[in-house]
C-alpha cells in the first residue's frame, strides 16, 4: 500500500494561506482610514466623485437624464446600425 498525501501539497496549501493572509491584512489597512473618517459621528455625507464627476453632479443637483428621451436615441442608434449592417450581408 503507498502513503496517501505528501508533506510538499500540505506545506504549499499553508504557503498559499499565508500569502493570502497577508494580502488581506495590505488590503485592510489600506481602506481602515477611509472607513474610519466615514463612520465618525458628524462626518459629512459625500458622494465621491470616482473620476466622474458629471455624474455626482448631475445625482446631487436632481437633473438626471430623461429616460425616454435616451430610450430613444438608443433605438435610433440601433436603427442606424441595422441600416449600414444590412449592406454588408
Amino acid at each position: 500500500m503507498s502513503k496517501s498525501g505528501g508533506g510538499f501539497g500540505y506545506v504549499l496549501v499553508i504557503v498559499v494561506l499565508m500569502i493570502l493572509l497577508m494580502l488581506s491584512v495590505k488590503a485592510w489597512k489600506n481602506a481602515a482610514p477611509a472607513a474610519a473618517q466615514t463612520l465618525k459621528p458628524g462626518a459629512p455625507a459625500t458622494l465621491p466623485d470616482h473620476g466622474q464627476t458629471g455624474a455626482a453632479k448631475e445625482l446631487r443637483s436632481g437633473d438626471l437624464p430623461n429616460l425616454k428621451q435616451m430610450d430613444q436615441n438608443t433605438d435610433q442608434h440601433v436603427e442606424e446600425i441595422n441600416q449600414v449592417t444590412k449592406g454588408m450581408d
